[in-house]
């Protein structure tokens, strides 16, 4: 596959990721839900908690460790895991920089879910604006 001029090789690789996912959860013949339940997390923002959850399995530490090892409490994490709220992104490094990992892919799920979840969408400068 070629690459996009100036397209961060981890975006790619999140937008990939999220197109994926959303193909596995097409059903044929069931209809599109109009809009997701109040409290369902978007796509965007449960893939980066898988992501982060690996992560956390990576690093050996409980909720706990998390907390003692971040400015983010139990609790923070727990709802940062399971995709009930968006972590800072501040939340992400740290979990990456303990999981001995290197930021890129998890920031750029963290940006593209961050993107969809503020209604603010990205388009690839295609020139001079």
């Amino acid at each position: 596959m070629a690459q996009l001029t100036g397209e961060d090789p981890a975006r790619l690789l999140a937008l990939r990721e999220i197109a994926a996912a959303g193909r596995q959860r097409h059903r044929p013949f069931a209809p599109a839900p109009e809009t997701t339940a109040p409290g369902t997390p978007s796509l965007e923002r449960t893939i980066l908690a898988a992501a982060l959850r690996e992560l956390k399995t990576r690093t050996g530490l409980s909720l706990a460790g998390l907390a003692e090892r971040t400015a983010y409490s139990r609790s923070s994490w727990h709802r940062c895991l399971t995709g009930t709220t968006l972590p800072p992104r501040r939340a992400v490094e740290d979990l990456c920089r303990l999981a001995d990992e290197p930021p890129g892919r998890c920031l750029a799920l963290w940006e593209i879910a961050e993107s969809a979840e503020s209604g603010r969408t990205t388009r690839a400068k295609t020139g001079p604006s």
